[in-house]
């Protein structure tokens, strides 16, 4: 969209702005600088903005200008803070299209800017001025869909980084919370035994025929010396017959 350019010697005498008729030095430097504008050459311009504003700097008019040779030159935040001015002294003159101007230049910086929401509320102070204005409704309407489309200023290989991004960070979400709820879960007790279950009997080592006979051999020994001991006691304990 083309930024509207108040032609500011017809200005002042329509609107009859200001405390009084401007300097006629003012007039001159303007004109200067509306021609270096329109050429493009804004250094020019900004510099005769300026040295006007030296021996006028409550005109509405000279900061509007001012502010495009700042945008001219890459300066946004100057030439935001020139339309500001501008629309502050312009509310004061009551010079209601210099207010819509001043209004109209800022909000389209503000979009540039993709400040979205700032831009469309002062698009909306500028409809207050000229509500049948074209040009502000269809500068809404772009922001409104460039926001709506994402106006964030990501370009799409951005967005599909973020996306990305995301997704990996969802999954390692869900990684860690079932390595929690595995740790949370309780530990399982000693497995009980079944019912069925019978312990297996001692297995100890088979004896040889050999070990066989000699415990035999000594049982029998044992058995024999129990029997003659008990034969020594059993003649031992009979009674004599009398010697008479």
């Amino acid at each position: 969209m083309k930024h509207l350019i108040l032609p500011l010697t017809f200005a002042f005498i329509l609107a009859g702005c200001g405390p009084g008729r401007p300097h006629l030095k003012t007039l001159e430097l303007n004109r200067e600088g509306n021609s270096a504008l329109k050429g493009q050459t804004y250094p020019a311009a900004m510099e005769k903005y300026i040295e006007a504003l030296r021996y006028d700097p409550f005109i509405g008019q000279l900061h509007l200008n001012l502010g495009l040779s700042f945008e001219g030159l890459q300066q946004a935040e100057k030439a935001l803070q020139s339309y500001k001015e501008a629309e502050v002294l312009a509310e004061k003159e009551k010079n209601f299209p210099l207010v819509f101007m001043a209004r109209f230049n800022q909000a389209q910086l503000l979009g540039k800017a993709k400040k979205v929401d700032e831009a469309l509320a002062i698009y909306q102070k500028a409809l207050e001025i000229i509500p049948s204005s074209m040009e502000v409704k269809t500068n809404i309407e772009l922001l409104t869909q460039s926001q709506q489309g994402g106006g964030d200023g990501q370009n799409q290989d951005q967005k599909d980084q973020q996306g990305q991004q995301n997704q990996q960070q969802q999954q390692q979400d869900n990684k860690d919370q079932k390595d929690k709820d595995k740790k949370d879960e309780p530990k399982e007790g000693p497995k009980q035994q079944s019912p069925k279950y019978k312990p297996r009997p001692f297995q100890g080592k088979e004896l040889s025929e050999g070990d066989v006979k000699k415990i035999l051999g000594e049982l029998k020994q044992q058995e024999e010396k129990i029997r003659a001991e008990y034969n020594r006691k059993e003649v031992k304990e009979q009674p004599r017959d009398k010697d008479w």
